[in-house]
């Protein structure tokens, strides 16, 4: 969303600029970013005999290292099975190494949208409620381990007792 320059990208690569990497490096490297998340994000697919022999054997290479639009489509599912997985912007190594590669569940198709069901179409609830939620459960926090559990853990973690357990 449009909040999430707050804390997403901005945070990313702002201390690259702090390590001495030019600007012009640091903006090329968001450039790539974006044009990458784009392809994740679209329905469009290029058209390509990915089925079997050395084109199948590139694609299965590819998926191993890269996020492709297939395990990004489980990320931003909101199947319970799908909550909490497929991290990785660009490669999806340090999701196989962390255990948080997940495959589309077998059987069941892929739901999309929030989780909390709230019914506002207003653009400031839209855009500020998650960011409403994380102030009013840090307030709420009674240690700072739940405070860290707030900020550090997986969404919703908190329901459940301080992380890590």
């Amino acid at each position: 969303g449009w909040t999430g320059k707050l804390g997403g990208s901005g945070l990313f690569f702002a201390p690259l600029l702090w390590l001495g990497f030019p600007p012009s490096a640091v903006l090329g490297m968001v450039a790539a970013n974006l044009l990458y998340q784009f392809w994740l994000h679209t329905a469009w697919r290029p058209p390509l005999p990915l089925q079997s022999g050395v084109a199948g054997r590139l694609a299965g290479a590819f998926g191993s290292v890269f996020n492709t639009p297939t395990h990004h489509r489980v990320h931003h599912a909101s199947n319970p099975a799908c909550l909490d997985c497929n991290y990785g912007g660009v490669l999806i190594v340090f999701d196989r190494l962390f255990g948080t590669l997940r495959a589309a569940p077998a059987g069941e198709p892929l739901r999309f949208g929030l989780t909390d069901g709230f019914d506002s179409h207003h653009p400031l609830h839209l855009g500020l409620h998650g960011w409403c939620v994380l102030w009013r459960e840090l307030r709420q926090a009674r240690s700072h381990k739940t405070r860290w559990a707030v900020l550090a853990g997986p969404p919703g973690r908190t329901d459940r007792g301080p992380w890590p357990p």
